[in-house]
């Protein structure tokens, strides 16, 4: 069983499905702003793009979603410091008919202790 630690954080900052952006850069600007007043830090991942190359679907997720495998610098041949650890945290935004996007997936949880505000900084 993984334990989550759910983020404390004001209603108004926190992803909600139904929010509706003008483009993409809007929705990773959104979602950044919430990370780094929360404690984390975000990638993009995957999307799915229509018959035109116009994204359908994009998904950004906690920097520590998923597992790597531990691997060495092959230049100096030190070990790589493992940052993936599993966390689910993510978000997920889709194109809509009027051409904006829409956020129809959010998972808050996450599965590591997160920065401590003295920390982010």
């Amino acid at each position: 069983v993984v334990k989550e630690l759910i983020p404390i954080c004001e209603e108004e900052l926190k992803p909600r499905e139904g929010l509706e952006f003008p483009n993409l850069e809007e929705c990773e600007k959104f979602y950044k702003s919430y990370a780094h007043f929360i404690g984390f830090s975000i990638r993009k991942s995957r999307s799915k793009k229509n018959k035109e190359g116009v994204p359908k679907y994009k998904y950004y997720v906690c920097s520590k979603q998923g597992f790597k495998q531990s691997s060495t610098n092959m230049k100096c041949g030190r070990k790589v410091k493992l940052i993936r650890e599993g966390c689910n945290a993510m978000v997920g935004f889709r194109r809509t008919s009027n051409e904006t996007y829409v956020l129809f997936k959010f998972h808050e949880g996450h599965t590591y202790e997160l920065a401590t505000p003295r920390k982010q900084w």
